[in-house]
C-alpha cells in the first residue's frame, strides 16, 4: 500500500508530491468551473425608443427567441439588459400601443456585451406616417392637404412583386389596367390611356416616365423592392408644385439610403409561366458619412398571348413579312442601379445616382398598336444636393431602343434615342410662427430622336422646352385653421400662352387626429410630344390587290392641319390623291370608273361598260366623302360612315385643363381606424382625343351609280343574262371603294390621316372610401371604393359612346377593394390577402376601341421566416389565387394565376 506521506518531528504529516498536485488540482477546478461558466456569458443590452419622437419607451417586453426565461421589462429611460449564453438570437419587443418588433442576427460573444437600439413605431404613426410629396416637405399624412395613400417598404417587402405597380392596384383612386407579366397602365381617376402620363411618376424626385413618349412605363424603372422605402400616391391635380403634367396625381418612389439601411440580400423566384426572378441589393456603410449601394434584377418569363385581328389581316395582305404580326412571346428584362450617398453636415446631403433596364423582350401596347421590343433601354443619372430646406437637382434620362424594335400591324422598324434632361431647385423659409413660404425652379429639355422611323417629317424640328416657377404657402390662421394656397407659371416653347396653376385649400382640424379639408385646384397637360410630332405609318388598308391606303398617325404640329379646299361644291378642287392614279387629282370619283370595272366587275361586263362611248361622265356619277371607320377595320376592309360636309382643318393643340373642387375627411378613432372620404367635382377643358381618321376618302354615289348601271345594262336584263339583284349588288361593291383620299396640304401621297384633336367641356364628379382597421398586433384589414359618374362624354350627342367623336374614361364608374394582413413576428410568419373588383366599362385609346368585361382578382401572398435561420425567408405570392381569366385593356391578352415562390436571404 502506498504511504499517503511522511511525518515531521513536530509530528505534522505532509502529503507528499503527487498527492499534492492532485489536490490542488481538484480545488483548482472547483473554484474556476463558476468563472469559466461566467465567462461563457454574454449580455445583451439597448434602449427602446419611440420611431417618431426618439423619446423612450418604457415597459416594452424584450424577449430573446428560443430563450426559455420571460421577457425582461424596458425601464423608465428604456433600457434593458438580459444575459445569455454566447450565440446569435431574435428579440421580439413588444408594447401596448405599438407596433411588434423583431430584430434578427444579435450575436454575442462570450463574456461581452452587444447593445442594440430598438425603434418602435407607435399605432398612430402607423396609420398616419410622415409624407413628403403633397407639399414638397415632410408632414403628418393626416395633415397634408390632400388625398394622400402611402405604402411603408415593411408592406412592399411582404409581396413577390414583378414591378412597384404591382403594389398600388388597391389604393382608393387607382385605375390600374395589367398588359402582361410586367406591362401595365396606370392613372388616378380615371382617363386610362396606352400611352399614359397624366400621372406623375416619379422617383426619389425624378421624372421616371418613357422620354419623349412620356408613357408611364413603370417596368422600365430600376428599382428593386428591397430599395424602396416608401410609395406615396397623392390624389388629384398636383401641377402647383410639379408642373403641368401632374394633372391627375403624383406617384413617388422613395428609395432608402445606404448609410441608413445597410446590408445584403438576395432572393430568387420562379413560378408558373417558367417565370424566373433574381434580385440583389448590398449597401454598405463606410462611416456615419458616407454610403454606397448596389442593386439590380433579372426577370424572364412566358407572357400571356394575344391574337390581333389587325395583324393577321396585315400578314395575309404580305406574306412572308420577316416583322408584321410576329410576336415574341417571351418577357424577359434586367436592370441595376447605383447610389453614393455623402453626409457633410447634420442637414446636408450630396446623392450621385445611376441606373440602366434593359427590356431585352417585351410586348406593349402602344397608341398606334403593339410593339414588340428587343433590347430596349432606359438609363438615368442624377444628382442631387440638400441642405437645410434648400433643394438642388439635375438628372438626365434616355431611352435606347435597339436595333430591332418594330410595330407588329406595320412591320415598321422604330427607333428612340430620345433623352430628357432637367434641373430643379426649390427653398423655403418662415415668416413668423404662422407662415411657411416654400418656392422654387423647374426647366425641362426633352430630345426626340427617332432618325426618322416616328417623328417622320419633323425629325429635325422637334424640341420642347419647358420652364415653371411656383410659389407654396402655408398659413396658420388660428389653433385648428390652415390656408394653403400655391401658383405656378410654366412656359411651353410649342405653345403660345403661359399657362398659369393656382392651388388653393382650407384645412380644418376639429380635434386631434381628425382633418377636414376644402381644395380648389387648375391644373395643366401639355400635349405630348407624339400629339405634336407623330409621323409614322402603322398598317396598310387593302382596297384591291396590289392597291391600299397607308394608314398614318401624324401629330398637329404648330399651325396645325390644314386643307387648301375643302372640295364642296362642284368638286373641282385639286386635292385629292389616289393609289389608282398618281399626282394631285380633283375630287371626282368618275375619273376612276375604268380602274372600278377592270378591278371589281364581272369579266363578262367589263367590254360594255369600258366602250369607249359608254363610259360615265361627271353629271351621270356623283362623288361622295366619307371617312372610315378603323375601329371594324379587319380582313374585309373598313366600315365607312358619311360625312355631312368636307374635311375639317385642325386646329393646333392646346393645353387640356382641369379645373376641380375636392372636399376631404381623413381622421384617426382610438389609434386603431382610419378612415378617409374625398368627393371631388371636375371639369375637364380641351381634352386631346384619341387617334382618328381624318382624311375623307372619296367615293362613288351609290344611286347614280346603281342608276346608271341599270340603263347601260338594261338590255342584258331583259334577255336574261344579268338580274337586277347581281346590277344592285354590282353598283353597291363598286361604290364601296375608296377610289382617292382628301390629303392635307402637308401630306403628299394617298395616305389616310390619324391624328388627334382637341374636345369641348366635360364635366364629372366621383368619391374615394378608405379604411384600415388594426384589429390586434396581429391583424389589420383595409377597404376601399371608388365612383365615378361618367364613364363616357357623348360630345357629337348621337346617343352613341363611345364614338369616334366621343372622350372616354376608359375606366369603370365602380371599383374596389378588401384586404387582410395577419403577422405573428414570434414566429416569423406573414399572410396577406387582397381581392379587388372593377365594373366593366367601354373604353378608346389611340387604334384599340372595345369593351372591357368586369372581374375581379383575389391574390395571396405569405411567408415563414425559418427558425434554424433567421436571416433566411420562403415566400409564396399567387396572383389571381382563383384563375379569373380575364382581360384588363382592349388589345391586351386574357391573364390568368400566376403563382411565384421565392427564398429571400439577409446577410
Amino acid at each position: 500500500m502506498a504511504s499517503r506521506g511522511e511525518y515531521h518531528t513536530d509530528g505534522r504529516e505532509t502529503l507528499n508530491a503527487p498527492g499534492l498536485k492532485w489536490a490542488f488540482a481538484i480545488v483548482a477546478l472547483a473554484m474556476l468551473s463558476p468563472l469559466q461558466l461566467l465567462a461563457q456569458e454574454a449580455d445583451i443590452t439597448g434602449r427602446v425608443t419611440d420611431l417618431e419622437t426618439g423619446g423612450p419607451v418604457s415597459g416594452a417586453a424584450v424577449e430573446v427567441l428560443g430563450r426559455q426565461s420571460g421577457p425582461v421589462i424596458a425601464d423608465e429611460s428604456g433600457a434593458f439588459q438580459v444575459t445569455v449564453p454566447a450565440g446569435t438570437y431574435s428579440l421580439l419587443v413588444t408594447r401596448i400601443g405599438y407596433e411588434t418588433a423583431r430584430i434578427d442576427g444579435v450575436s454575442v460573444e462570450a463574456g461581452g456585451t452587444e447593445t442594440v437600439t430598438v425603434e418602435l413605431r407607435s399605432r398612430a404613426l402607423a396609420l398616419n406616417p410622415l409624407v413628403v410629396t403633397a407639399s414638397r416637405r415632410e408632414e403628418k399624412e393626416l395633415d397634408a392637404p390632400a388625398s394622400v395613400s402611402t405604402l411603408t417598404g415593411e408592406q412592399i417587402s411582404r409581396m413577390i412583386a414583378r414591378t412597384p405597380a404591382d403594389h398600388i392596384k388597391t389604393l382608393p383612386g387607382v385605375d390600374l389596367a395589367s398588359t402582361g407579366l410586367t406591362q401595365s397602365y396606370v392613372v388616378v381617376r380615371g382617363f386610362n390611356n396606352v400611352s399614359s402620363g397624366r400621372l406623375l411618376s416619379i422617383v426619389d424626385n425624378r421624372y421616371a416616365r418613357i422620354p419623349a413618349l412620356r408613357i408611364n412605363a413603370i417596368n422600365m424603372i430600376p428599382t428593386t423592392d428591397m430599395d424602396i422605402e416608401r410609395i406615396e400616391l397623392a390624389r388629384g391635380p398636383g401641377a402647383a408644385l410639379y408642373g403641368p403634367n401632374a394633372a391627375e396625381g403624383v406617384m413617388h418612389i422613395i428609395t432608402s439610403s445606404p448609410i441608413d439601411k445597410p446590408g445584403t440580400t438576395v432572393s430568387m423566384a420562379g413560378g408558373e409561366r417558367s417565370v424566373y426572378q433574381l434580385l440583389f441589393r448590398s449597401a454598405t456603410a463606410v462611416s456615419e458619412r458616407f454610403g454606397l449601394k448596389l442593386s439590380g434584377q433579372y426577370l424572364r418569363g412566358n407572357d400571356w398571348e394575344y391574337v390581333d385581328p389587325w395583324e393577321e389581316a396585315a400578314r395575309e395582305a404580305s406574306p412572308g413579312h420577316p416583322r408584321i404580326g410576329v410576336r415574341d412571346p417571351v418577357n424577359e428584362r434586367y436592370f441595376a442601379d447605383l447610389r453614393t450617398d455623402f453626409r457633410f453636415s447634420d442637414d446636408g446631403e450630396f446623392i450621385l445616382s445611376g441606373g440602366v433596364n434593359n427590356s431585352l423582350s417585351s410586348i406593349n401596347l402602344t397608341s398606334i398598336g403593339s410593339a414588340q421590343t428587343h433590347d430596349w433601354q432606359y438609363r438615368y443619372g442624377q444628382a442631387r444636393l440638400l441642405k437645410g430646406r434648400l433643394f438642388a437637382q439635375f438628372f438626365l434620362n434616355q431611352t435606347h431602343s435597339g436595333d430591332n424594335s418594330y410595330l407588329l400591324r406595320s412591320g415598321e422598324l422604330i427607333v428612340d434615342r430620345s433623352r430628357t434632361m432637367a434641373a430643379q431647385l426649390q427653398h423655403g423659409f418662415d415668416w413668423g410662427s404662422r407662415q411657411r413660404f416654400t418656392y422654387g425652379f423647374d426647366w425641362q429639355r426633352t430630345e426626340p430622336r427617332s432618325e426618322g422611323t416616328i417623328y417622320g417629317r419633323h425629325e429635325d424640328d422637334d424640341l420642347l422646352v419647358e420652364t415653371g416657377a411656383y410659389l407654396h404657402s402655408e398659413t396658420r390662421l388660428g389653433d385648428r385653421f390652415d390656408l394653403v394656397t400655391a401658383l405656378r407659371a410654366d412656359h411651353h416653347n410649342r405653345l403660345t400662352d403661359i399657362n398659369l396653376s393656382p392651388r388653393a385649400a382650407l384645412v380644418f382640424r376639429p380635434g386631434e387626429g381628425h382633418n377636414l379639408r376644402l381644395t380648389y385646384n387648375q391644373a395643366y397637360a401639355t400635349p405630348s410630344t407624339s400629339a405634336l410630332f407623330l409621323d409614322i405609318p402603322t398598317g396598310m388598308i387593302p382596297i384591291a390587290p396590289g392597291v391600299g391606303y397607308t394608314l398614318r398617325a401624324h401629330g398637329v404640329p404648330s399651325g396645325g392641319i390644314t386643307f387648301a379646299d375643302r372640295c364642296q361644291g362642284g368638286f373641282m378642287g385639286h386635292c385629292m390623291r389616289s393609289p389608282f392614279l398618281p399626282g394631285q387629282l380633283p375630287a371626282n370619283a368618275a375619273l376612276f370608273w375604268d380602274s372600278l370595272i377592270e378591278q371589281f366587275a364581272p369579266a363578262a361586263l367589263r367590254p360594255l361598260l369600258l366602250e369607249p362611248g359608254a363610259r360615265p361622265t361627271d353629271p351621270a356619277l356623283g362623288t361622295v366623302f366619307r371617312r372610315l371607320n378603323t375601329d371594324a377595320l379587319g380582313p374585309a376592309g373598313g366600315e365607312v360612315f358619311p360625312l355631312d360636309s368636307g374635311p375639317v382643318e385642325l386646329p393646333e393643340l392646346v393645353p387640356t385643363v382641369f379645373n376641380t373642387i375636392e372636399a376631404g375627411y381623413k381622421g384617426l378613432i382610438r389609434n386603431r381606424v382610419r378612415l378617409a372620404v374625398d368627393v371631388y367635382f371636375a371639369n375637364v377643358e380641351n381634352f386631346v382625343g384619341a387617334l382618328k381618321v381624318e382624311s375623307p376618302n372619296v367615293f362613288l354615289d351609290p344611286a347614280s351609280t346603281g342608276a346608271f348601271l341599270a340603263s347601260r345594262l338594261g338590255p342584258l336584263v331583259q334577255a336574261g343574262h344579268v338580274t337586277p339583284e347581281q346590277i344592285a349588288e354590282l353598283a353597291a361593291g363598286l361604290a364601296g371603294v375608296p377610289v382617292g383620299a382628301v390629303t392635307p396640304d402637308q401630306f403628299d401621297a394617298p395616305d389616310l390621316l390619324l391624328a388627334s384633336r382637341n374636345f369641348g367641356s366635360a364635366s364629372y364628379w366621383g368619391a374615394d372610401f378608405s379604411t384600415q382597421f388594426i384589429v390586434s398586433d396581429r391583424v389589420s384589414l383595409t377597404a376601399a371604393y371608388s365612383f365615378q359618374s361618367k364613364e363616357c362624354f357623348d360630345f357629337d350627342e348621337d346617343g352613341d359612346c363611345p364614338g369616334s367623336d366621343d372622350l372616354s374614361l376608359n375606366a369603370p364608374s365602380h371599383k374596389g377593394s378588401v384586404g387582410f394582413a395577419f403577422t405573428d413576428r414570434a414566429r416569423g410568419f406573414v399572410l396577406d390577402g387582397r381581392w379587388r373588383f372593377t365594373d366593366g366599362f367601354d373604353m378608346r385609346s389611340g387604334v384599340f376601341a372595345g369593351a372591357v368585361d368586369a372581374y375581379h382578382v383575389l391574390d395571396l401572398t405569405t411567408g415563414y421566416q425559418l427558425p434554424f435561420q433567421p436571416n433566411a425567408r420562403l415566400e409564396l405570392t399567387v396572383y389571381n389565387l382563383l384563375n379569373n381569366v380575364h382581360r384588363e385593356f382592349v388589345g391586351a391578352p386574357e391573364l390568368g394565376r400566376l403563382a411565384l415562390l421565392r427564398v429571400r436571404y439577409d446577410f
